[in-house]
């Protein structure tokens, strides 16, 4: 029972937000217009102090010795560039193929991996994840900006990719947290507060937003690439990685710190990114809420799995 409740009191506030934007439409609180309005702005405004945050505030200086983040990174590397081979064998529509190679590598690691590693290991188990986070979360935009652009407009120039993920928001915020990171002076209490409350909103606004324009009638047509990015995401995939694991000596809050990393949830930050990039956005919101729900079950099946095998 307290593992069930480890998972399921880090999936319940995603739900309630989603739930609550359904909801709110649904009484006509809102409109589907304003809402894809606020989509934009939460993607362009809010979600850039989400990475200005991370990286601002983490201690590089506890890198050393701490091979699992090496390894976390490298793993995400060799994901992406399997992701993205593999989608076009199953799927040939361009606005898809994007999302579905988000949907499996990329995990909501920033408000989900935290929390879980927290509530295993304690203090140290959220530091752990959030030196991880502040390291793979950067490739994961730099990646899904890549590979949506790329399908957006076919081949696309290196340079213009280049120069197109450089204007990304959320790389803008990555590239400002580091630069105000490493500069020799410590920002203002008066501007750590706003950064922070700003950095709160960027999540429940986007899952708010989620939960009014999501379609569930639209699921049915997609229930192909759904099933399949879904078993890859929190099946597949946390089952190749946990073996590699075991095998390289990785234990103990390393072992479930990485293990948080890639067998949570889709990133809520999926969709907004997919609606901005012209992707297929309902599949992407159809990723986030599916996969927040059903985590609720396989990460409790490998806590339990995990700890009956002494991996952590």
């Amino acid at each position: 029972m307290e593992n069930l409740a480890v998972a399921t009191n880090a999936v319940i506030p995603f739900m309630v937000y989603i739930l609550l934007g359904a909801v709110s439409k649904k009484l006509s609180l809102v409109k589907e217009s304003f809402l894809k309005e606020l989509n934009g702005v939460v993607f362009n405004v809010f979600f850039p102090f989400i990475m200005f945050n991370n990286l601002y505030a983490v201690d590089f200086g506890q890198l050393n010795g701490a091979g699992y983040v090496g390894f976390a990174v490298i793993a995400t590397l060799i994901l992406i560039l399997l992701s993205f081979y593999l989608v076009p064998f199953f799927e040939k529509d361009n606005r898809r193929k994007g999302v579905i190679t988000q949907a499996i590598f990329r995990s909501n690691s920033v408000l989900y991996a935290i929390p879980l590693a927290q509530s295993v290991f304690g203090a140290e188990g959220a530091t752990m994840a959030s030196i991880v986070v502040a390291f793979v979360v950067p490739v994961y935009n730099i990646a899904s900006v890549a590979i949506l652009e790329y399908y957006r407009g076919g081949k696309v120039a290196f340079g213009k990719l280049f120069v197109n993920i450089l204007k990304n928001p959320l790389i803008i915020g990555a590239i400002a947290g580091v630069l105000f990171n490493l500069l020799p002076v410590t920002m203002p209490e008066c501007l750590v507060l706003p950064i922070g409350e700003l950095n709160s909103m960027a999540t429940p606004l986007s899952l708010f937003v989620l939960g009014g324009t999501l379609h569930l009638s639209d699921m049915k047509k997609n229930a192909v690439p759904l099933a399949v990015g879904t078993v890859m995401k929190l099946v597949l995939v946390p089952t190749a990685l946990c073996f590699i694991m075991s095998q390289l000596g990785l234990r103990g809050n390393e072992f479930f710190v990485v293990f948080c990393m890639f067998a949570t949830p889709v990133a809520a930050a999926s969709y907004p990114m997919a609606q901005s990039m012209d992707a297929d956005a309902d599949l992407a919101g159809e990723y986030v809420v599916i996969t927040t729900v059903l985590s609720i079950v396989t990460i409790f099946f490998w806590i339990l799995i995990l700890k009956g095998m002494g991996l952590m």
